[in-house]
């Protein structure tokens, strides 16, 4: 099933994939199109009753929470973020935001290590009461340091963990970036799909 969502009503996107569990987020890895619906998808119409659970390649700890901030003015209830490889794990401590108290950072050194990945992102999902929102940024990262089977395999594990702890999480990928057999396959993991072309979102979902 296709539903159409019109541009710039992105706010909308959450409640028209409320309930689906895994959704795919397909945008390109540069420039701003998916971080609004990334920010709605996390924050929802209630931020401050969420947990955010965010995995980062492409940035530090600290941008990825002034980015949080440049398109929703409150805090989660907490904020967990996960940077993974060099230069991702910067810590929180000159955040001169509301709210940044509610932050926190660390990392996992090697791109290359989803046990180590998995394990810390389990250990959050298991000791975290209350609605958790996952956000990987992201699988296109990702694959570049692993190959399809075992990045399949990390990914279709987690997306059980998170349905299993009645959470919801998106993962980003760049469509431009993969062949058709790759994105059939990392596809075929998610509840929903999401891609901007034509000045629409499109939703598709199974």
């Amino acid at each position: 099933m296709v539903k159409q969502v019109k541009h710039r009503a992105s706010e909308t996107l959450s409640a028209e994939l409320e309930g689906y569990g895994s959704v795919l987020v397909l945008t390109p890895s540069f420039g701003s199109t998916g971080v609004e619906v990334c920010t709605d998808l996390l924050a929802g119409d209630d931020p401050g009753e969420r947990t955010v659970l965010a995995v980062t390649y492409r940035q530090s700890a600290q941008e990825w929470v002034e980015r949080w901030y440049d398109n929703t003015v409150q805090p989660p209830k907490r904020g967990i973020v996960v940077g993974v490889g060099d230069g991702t794990a910067a810590d929180l401590e000159d955040l001169e935001v509301h709210g940044a108290s509610r932050w926190s950072a660390e990392s996992v050194d090697s791109p290359a290590d989803l046990t180590g990945l998995g394990i810390r992102l389990s250990d959050h999902l298991d000791s975290t009461a209350g609605p958790v929102r996952l956000c990987f940024d992201s699988l296109t990262a990702l694959l570049q340091y692993t190959d399809l089977k075992p990045a399949f395999q990390f990914c279709h594990a987690l997306t059980g963990r998170v349905k299993g702890a009645d959470a919801a999480g998106h993962y980003h990928l760049d469509p431009a970036a993969h062949d058709d057999r790759t994105l059939a396959t990392i596809m075929g993991l998610f509840d929903a799909s999401v891609e901007y072309g034509d000045d629409e979102w499109t939703i598709r979902t199974r």
